[in-house]
């Protein structure tokens, strides 16, 4: 899935304030966040996990509004992951509100259609109405979708609840990067980043576990617990100092800054704010902007990694898990094979981002596309030995085994590298914009790997939905071999005079000298 919102900036040399994309966006483009200053690069200290917990008291308070906060993470993400167990019960025969396949395609879909407008929604209230009423205003279309699947009596009311649940998806995954970049010191943003991500994996995880063991309407009920706890807590929370700022309310400011840095000083910080906010309003970013020559290419490479995402096969994996697992002989049911993978997927995405930082961007998207397409093509060879007739009855472990390991290698990569690398190959002032436009393009694309899949699947075989997904893995990696660039270790700064200036795929054909000639304009685009 994917999401998004207008406009970024740097507070002083070494704080980010983040309108944003999603969580990646966000926190990739901080977490590696490097300035340069009398010709030497230094990177902003960042918490280990360890020293997070030693240091708990201190951030008790920004690690209670996250913790809040991300709780509308687990429940949207958990209207996308309530489809695995729930379609294959409306597709029995003693279903509570049968439904055919081509209309169980579309309960995934719609969701996915539909968190498209999410970030247009945010993108007008986030700066009007500030990031905590449009948070408490994004889950309301969640709660009421699952008064909607508790209630309904038709497909047409499903649709209708399933379309609602997108638009809070798009919109939590729109804002609440942007108000945790806010809210966060500059320590703990990486901590903070993980513990999105895990929310998230947590809310699928939950609808996995819980929606094979009660009925249909019961886990409706129980899923609408989830953002009813969020709209709870979350009213109690401090809104932005960054929001209170740009609204000339200091004191206001001053006050929710000294609650979240549990501190009486805050000065400092409170002028690198008022700093920040000052030049964002000065540095307004447009679509025209994305069309100069460095900014042209990075979009290109962008929307190519969005695709990737979509094409790779990975939401159909995720939302269709029990219908694929239902159909491989490996000795376990459906819904045990599902929560497997969720919870393999829910320790891989707490552990990636150490990873992202230690191996590089370009390696770990070669590395996690070719995994994908090995084991796309795996699981596509054994449905077709299967439709084929061919006694496969004592290698029903193998596709499960391929599965879990196609996940771990789905989520290193291609779930979290393109949101870091959206965060470093365009200038401050189109940043939102990219995201934007890759959020949109991501969300058009990967509404019709949702509403294919099933379609194609039924017609000529899940084997050729996987093959499909194995070609187009297949066909991207020659994609990011020949244009993705590696911008780990790199300032921010010498990533965007390489990407105006060089044409290698490894941006390093750029003498200093050459550099520093051609130097473009980083703040409005070449």
């Amino acid at each position: 899935m994917v999401s998004l919102k207008p406009s970024l900036s740097t507070v002083g040399r070494n704080r980010c304030v983040l309108p944003s994309c999603r969580q990646q966006v966000a926190f990739g483009l901080c977490f590696d966040f490097e300035f340069r200053d009398n010709k030497k690069h230094y990177k902003e200290p960042t918490m280990g996990v360890w020293e997070s917990v030693k240091d708990f008291r201190k951030y008790s308070n920004q690690y209670l509004a996250a913790f809040t906060g991300t709780l509308l993470m687990l429940s949207v993400a958990a209207s996308y992951g309530w489809t695995s167990p729930t379609l294959p019960l409306l597709l029995s025969d003693d279903s509570p509100l049968p439904i055919t396949p081509d209309e169980s395609s579309w309960i995934v879909s719609i969701l996915v259609l539909t968190s498209i407008a999410g970030p247009v929604a945010s993108a007008w209230l986030i700066d009007g109405f500030g990031r905590k009423i449009t948070l408490l205003i994004a889950v309301l279309p969640s709660i009421v979708g699952w008064i909607l699947i508790g209630v309904g009596e038709s497909v047409t009311v499903l649709y209708i609840s399933r379309a609602l649940s997108g638009i809070s998806y798009g919109m939590a995954y729109s804002s609440m990067p942007l108000y945790l970049g806010e809210i966060a010191s500059d320590r703990i943003r990486g901590s903070i980043g993980t513990l999105l991500t895990v929310m998230a994996k947590s809310g699928i995880l939950l609808e996995y576990v819980i929606g094979p063991y009660v009925d249909y309407r019961t886990l409706a009920w129980i899923s609408v617990a989830f953002p009813t706890t969020f709209f709870a807590l979350f009213l109690w929370l401090p809104e932005s100092p960054y929001y209170l700022l740009a609204k000339q309310r200091s004191e206001q400011a001053e006050k929710n800054l000294r609650w979240l840095r549990r501190a009486s000083d805050v000065q400092d910080e409170l002028r690198m704010m008022q700093a920040a906010v000052e030049r964002s309003q000065q540095n307004r970013g447009t679509f025209r902007d994305l069309l100069t020559r460095g900014n042209r290419r990075s979009l290109i490479i962008i929307l190519g990694l969005g695709a990737l995402q979509q094409l790779c096969g990975s939401q159909a994996v995720i939302a269709y898990s029990q219908q694929i697992f239902d159909q491989v002989n490996s000795g376990l049911k459906a819904h045990e094979s599902s929560i497997i993978m969720a919870v393999i997927q829910l320790v891989t995405a707490a552990l990636s981002s150490s990873i992202v930082d230690r191996v590089g961007r370009r390696p770990l998207l070669l590395i996690s596309t070719v995994g994908c397409a090995v084991g796309t093509f795996i699981v596509g060879l054994y449905f077709f030995l299967l439709q084929q007739e061919v006694d496969v009855e004592g290698v029903g472990w193998i596709p499960l085994a391929v599965i879990m390991i196609y996940i771990v290698f789905y989520t290193v990569g291609l779930a979290t590298v393109p949101f870091a690398i959206l965060g470093e190959i365009f200038p401050t002032n189109v940043k939102a914009v990219a995201a934007a436009i890759y959020t949109m393009f991501a969300g058009s694309v990967g509404f019709g790997v949702s509403k294919l899949y099933q379609l194609i699947s039924d017609e000529a075989g899940t084997y050729v939905s996987f093959w499909i997904f194995a070609a187009c893995s297949a066909a991207f990696v020659v994609f990011v071999f020949a244009l993705v660039p590696e911008t780990k270790g790199k300032p921010l700064d010498q990533i965007l005079i390489e990407m105006h200036t060089s044409t290698t795929r490894s941006l390093n054909c750029c003498s200093g000298s050459q550099k520093k000639k051609n130097k473009p304009d980083l703040q409005h685009g070449a």
